[in-house]
């Protein structure tokens, strides 16, 4: 099955995605806040979300009360950092990027039930990501009012 087939090469090439997504983050001028993070620290981070992908993506292993505790506590994080949001939202948008370049570069799919497959695998990604998105925010704006009041 592609799906999984997929998800296994993520995986075993999440250091050198962490890696590459690392670089470009850090040298991007949009995305200059993350350059107060040490370098593995956010190595740590990336790592963690693409080799552990699979993971992530099974509802019943990681419920909503999970994506939003620990994307909750990131966006917390982000904002004691002083990384501005939108560039933390980029983060996520170059996450996801990275990612589909990285499945685009290395598959080759054979027959229109594999493309359908990597669909499959591409939306649910995606609806992963919103998820991780809004809590991000969510903390983030949390944590803005908490230094308010």
């Amino acid at each position: 099955m592609i799906y999984k087939r997929l998800l296994d090469m993520i995986e075993k090439n999440a250091d050198t995605l962490a890696r590459q997504l690392c670089r470009d983050i850090l040298e991007r001028d949009q995305t200059k806040g993350y350059r107060r993070i040490p370098e593995d620290k956010l190595y740590e981070r990336i790592f963690d979300v693409y080799s552990n992908l699979d993971s992530w993506l099974k509802t019943d292993k990681h419920t909503e009360g999970e994506v939003k505790r620990v994307y909750t506590e990131l966006g917390r994080t982000r904002f004691r950092e002083g990384i501005p949001l939108y560039e933390v939202i980029l983060a996520f948008m170059l996450i996801k990027r990275h990612l589909w370049l990285f499945v685009q570069r290395e598959s080759l799919f054979n027959s229109t039930v594999e493309l359908h497959q990597a669909l499959e695998l591409n939306n649910k990604v995606v609806y992963f990501f919103d998820r991780a998105i809004y809590f991000v925010s969510m903390g983030y704006e949390q944590e803005g009012c908490r230094g308010k009041g």
